[in-house]
């Protein structure tokens, strides 16, 4: 008897119930019990790629925001200067009571080591103003004030009057009686302010009829006569 090898199956491919391929011996199949071979179809391959390729691109999207993210610096707040407003200029003092003023006429008269000044004032108002206290302002010195009266120089009263009412239009002289401190006051200035009323209302008037005494007659200065 010659022997002829192992028995050869044809192998055949059977798709089964949840879509795998099956491979099986042909004889094998036809028997109750045979043994199958099986392997993952092509469906079932195909599924699987495209989910990973899906997930792939996820998860390099979420990277590349997230660095993106970190890579972008925050936007900066804008500034805005809005231009400087302009500074308030300065404007001259405005005097509310301007109805007393100084004529220009003046007075001066020497008694020994004093000296009796003298300006003349008028009420250019439509009223009548009241003139209370008047004083000397002396922005150097020299000389010092020991009496203020209403009056011309040389006719000075025992002392000032408790009020003086000036009638609109009319005119005063007021005087002040200083001691001289030094030998000569020619240099010196002699400023006037005057106190007076306005219909009820108090307001000061400053008179510099007197920038220096350098046009004043004093026996103790050079070139006096």
């Amino acid at each position: 008897m010659c022997w002829a090898g192992p028995p050869t199956y044809n192998r055949r491919m059977y798709p089964s119930d949840d879509g795998r391929d099956v491979i099986a011996n042909g004889d094998q199949r036809d028997r109750p019990g045979g043994r199958r071979f099986w392997r993952p179809g092509w469906a079932g391959r195909s599924s699987a790629i495209v989910g990973l390729a899906l997930a792939i691109g996820l998860i390099a999207g979420y990277l590349g925001g997230h660095q993106q993210r970190q890579a972008t610096p925050p936007p900066r707040p804008i500034k805005t200067t809005s231009p400087p407003s302009p500074s308030p200029q300065p404007t001259a003092p405005q005097s509310v009571f301007p109805d007393l003023t100084a004529t220009g006429n003046r007075c001066a008269i020497q008694s020994g080591t004093t000296l009796q000044l003298g300006v003349e004032v008028a009420n250019e108002s439509d009223h009548a103003l009241g003139v209370g206290e008047f004083r000397a302002v002396l922005p150097v010195g020299g000389l010092r004030a020991v009496a203020a009266t209403v009056g011309t120089c040389g006719a000075l009263q025992p002392g000032p009057p408790a009020s003086l009412t000036l009638p609109a239009g009319q005119t005063e002289w007021l005087t002040i009686t200083f001691h001289v401190l030094v030998r000569c006051p020619q240099p010196y200035p002699v400023q006037f302010v005057v106190s007076y009323t306005d219909s009820g209302k108090v307001a000061m008037a400053q008179m510099d009829e007197f920038p220096d005494l350098g046009q004043v007659a004093y026996s103790g200065c050079p070139g006096a006569q």
